[in-house]
C-alpha cells in the first residue's frame, strides 16, 4: 500500500490551507466549479482543487466536491480509500460542498429516497434521465464492466451479464445525478482526475453536453493538466480524440518550428527518459538506464539477448506490447475491436511469418488489470513456435529490449514515443496523445495495419531505415515537450515523486506560509490555458516569438 500521511500531518496542513486560500480566491454564491476527488491518492485530489482554486483567482465562483467509492471500486482497482480524507482536504479549500456521490448513487439503486440537497439541489427523490446519447451510455457502461471484471472483453457467461447489469445500475443513477447538477447549477467548470469510466466519465459527458469546460490532471510530474472545450467537441468521437488532434496542431505551430532553439533540451531529455523505458512514461519510473554506446555494444547485448529469449540473434525482432487489456476501453479512435483483439491478431499473423523473430510482452502491471490469464492463454496458442516468445517484460533488461527490437508494436502504449526517441520505429493501431506528432505509423483500420506491418517486415529484411532523423527528431522534442514544456512546476503542487507522506504536506504547508501567491507558476498557467483555451498547461506563453520565448524558457542554446 503507498505511504500515507498521518492524521495530525492532515490536520496541522488543512488549517493553514484553509487560510491560505480564503485569502487568495473570490468567490460567487451564483457560481460553481464541481470538483471530483474520487482517486484514493490525495496527490489527485490536491491537484484538482489546487486547479480549481486557480480558477477561482479569475473567476469567482464556491466549490462542489463530490468524492466516495464504491466497494466493488475499491476491491479491484483502490488499495485503500479514505472518505475523511478526502472531504477534510475539500473543506481546506474552500469548499462550499463536499459530498459522497457513490452513498447517493447506492440509494438510489436500492430504491431508497434518501434527502441529499448539494448547493441547493435535490438528489435524493425522482431525477429525469440524462442527455447522454444509448451509444455513448452503452460503451461507458461497457468499458467500466470490463475493468470492474478484470478482463478484455465481456462474454456471455452468467458472471460477466451480472457484471454489466450491475454496473448499468450504477450508471444510470451517476447520469441523473451528474445530470441534475449541470441542468440546475451555474457551472463554471469541472476539475476532475480522469474522463474514464461511469463514475468519473459520465460527469464529464454531462459538461461537455451543458458547455461546460473540463480540466483534468495527470499523476505525473509538476502540474500537467489538460482542457476539454464544448465548443471544440466533435459529435461521435470520444473526448480523447479531439485532444489528440488538438496536441498534434499545438505541437506542429508552436513547438516544431522552434525545433533549432530547443534541439539541445530535447536531447537532454530524451537521455534522461531512458530510465523509464518500457514503463508507462507518466510514471516517471527511475531505474536502470539503458546505455548501449554505438553499433557494436548494441550487437553484442542483441546475442546475449538472444540467448536468452531463445531467438535468432541474425534474424530482425519484433516486439509486441500487450495493454493493461481492461483499461479504458473505447475513450480513443482504436482499430480493433479492443485491445485484446489486437493482440490475438497480431499473434496469428506472426504465426505465418518465420522469417522474423517475435516477442510478446505481458504489461508490467499485468495483474491490476488482467484477471482471466489473457497474456498466458495467447502464449499457449504458439508453444511450438519457435520464432515466437511469449515473457514477462520485467524479466528483461532495458538494454536487453533495445538492443533486439527492430520494430515496436502497439495500440496507444508509451512504448510508442519511448522507443523512436532510441531510432526504433513503431506502429500504433490507436490514438494517443502524440500518435499524431509524426514519429509514429498510425493505422486506422486492420487491413491498414496488417499492410503497414508487412511494409516494416520487409524493409527490415532489406536492411531499410524505417525511421527519418527528423522522426527521431521529433520524438525526441515530443519526449522534452511532455516532460518540460507541458509540466508546470509549483510549490503549491509538488513533484508526483514526493509521495504523499508527512513530507508533503509539510513542504506545502511551507510554501504556503512562507511564499507570496502573486506569479505562482500554477496561477499563471491555468488563467493562460483558461483564457487561451489551450489544450494543456504551459510553462511559459507560446505565442511568443523566438527570441522572447528563448529568454521565457531560458534554454541552454548556441546564440
Amino acid at each position: 500500500m503507498p505511504s500515507q500521511p498521518s492524521q495530525s500531518a492532515l490536520r496541522s496542513f488543512s488549517n493553514v490551507a484553509s487560510t491560505f486560500w480564503e485569502k487568495n480566491t473570490l468567490g460567487s454564491p451564483r457560481r460553481v466549479i464541481l470538483v471530483e476527488a474520487m482517486a484514493q491518492d490525495l496527490r489527485y485530489t490536491l491537484r484538482n482543487l489546487t486547479v480549481a482554486n486557480a480558477l477561482r483567482r479569475i473567476e469567482p465562483a464556491e466549490l462542489v466536491v463530490y468524492s466516495g467509492a464504491d466497494e466493488e471500486w475499491n476491491q479491484v482497482v483502490w488499495a485503500y480509500f479514505s472518505l475523511e480524507d478526502q472531504l477534510r482536504l475539500a473543506n481546506a479549500y474552500g469548499a462550499r460542498d463536499a459530498f459522497d456521490i457513490h452513498a447517493v448513487v447506492d440509494d438510489r439503486v436500492a430504491g431508497r429516497t434518501t434527502p441529499v440537497t448539494v448547493a441547493g439541489v435535490e438528489l435524493g427523490g425522482e431525477l429525469p434521465e440524462s442527455g447522454i446519447s444509448p451509444d455513448r451510455f452503452e460503451q461507458i457502461v461497457y468499458a467500466t464492466a470490463c475493468r470492474m471484471a478484470k478482463v478484455a472483453r465481456l462474454d456471455d457467461t452468467e458472471e460477466h451479464r451480472a457484471k454489466r447489469l450491475q454496473v448499468e445500475a450504477r450508471s444510470r443513477e451517476f447520469a441523473r445525478v451528474y445530470e441534475a447538477l449541470f441542468e440546475n447549477l451555474d457551472v463554471v467548470a469541472l476539475v476532475s482526475s480522469h474522463v474514464d469510466y461511469n463514475n468519473f466519465g459520465l460527469a464529464v459527458e454531462s459538461a461537455l453536453r451543458h458547455d461546460v469546460p473540463v480540466l483534468f490532471a495527470q499523476p505525473t510530474g509538476g502540474l500537467k493538466v489538460y482542457g476539454l472545450w464544448p465548443d471544440q467537441q466533435q459529435p461521435g468521437r470520444p473526448v480523447r480524440a479531439v485532444l489528440t488532434e488538438e496536441v498534434a496542431a499545438f505541437f506542429e505551430s508552436h513547438v516544431w518550428r522552434h525545433r533549432d532553439l530547443l534541439r539541445r533540451s530535447a536531447e537532454l531529455s530524451a537521455w534522461r527518459a531512458r530510465s523509464a523505458l518500457g514503463r508507462p512514461a507518466w510514471w516517471r519510473w527511475q531505474g536502470p538506464r539503458v546505455q548501449l554506446h554505438g553499433a557494436e555494444e548494441r550487437a553484442e547485448m542483441r546475442r546475449h539477448a538472444a540467448r536468452i529469449t531463445g531467438l535468432d540473434a541474425a534474424k530482425p525482432t519484433v516486439s509486441v506490447f500487450n495493454h493493461a487489456v481492461s483499461d479504458a476501453l473505447g475513450t480513443n479512435m482504436e482499430a480493433f475491436p479492443d485491445l485484446g483483439a489486437w493482440f490475438e491478431a497480431t499473434a496469428e499473423h506472426a504465426r505465418g511469418r518465420r522469417d522474423v523473430n517475435w516477442l510478446f510482452l505481458d504489461h508490467p502491471r499485468q495483474y491490476l488489470y488482467d484477471g482471466s490469464g489473457f497474456f498466458d492463454r495467447v502464449a499457449e496458442r504458439y508453444v511450438d513456435e519457435p520464432h515466437m516468445r511469449f515473457m514477462a517484460s520485467l524479466d528483461l533488461t532495458k538494454n536487453m529490449l533495445v538492443a533486439l527490437s527492430d520494430l515496436v508494436l502497439t495500440v496507444r502504449g508509451s512504448v510508442a514515443n519511448e522507443y523512436p526517441v532510441l531510432g526504433i520505429p513503431a506502429i500504433q493501431t490507436g490514438w494517443s496523445e502524440w500518435s499524431h506528432c509524426g514519429f509514429t505509423t498510425v493505422c486506422d483500420t486492420v487491413d491498414d495495419y496488417f499492410s503497414e506491418l508487412d511494409a516494416h517486415l520487409k524493409g527490415l529484411l532489406a536492411g531499410d531505415a524505417l525511421m527519418t532523423p527528423e522522426q527521431v527528431d521529433r520524438a525526441r522534442l515530443w519526449t522534452w515537450f511532455y516532460r518540460a514544456a507541458t509540466d508546470v512546476p509549483s510549490g503549491l503542487v509538488q513533484q508526483w515523486q514526493v509521495g504523499q507522506d508527512d513530507t508533503l504536506f509539510d513542504l506545502l504547508s511551507t510554501n504556503m506560509l512562507h511564499v507570496e501567491s502573486d506569479a505562482d507558476p500554477a496561477f499563471a498557467a491555468v488563467r493562460r490555458l483558461w483564457r487561451r483555451r489551450d489544450p494543456f498547461l504551459t510553462r511559459v506563453d507560446w505565442t511568443l516569438d523566438a527570441e522572447r520565448l528563448a529568454d521565457s524558457l531560458a534554454v541552454v542554446s548556441p546564440s
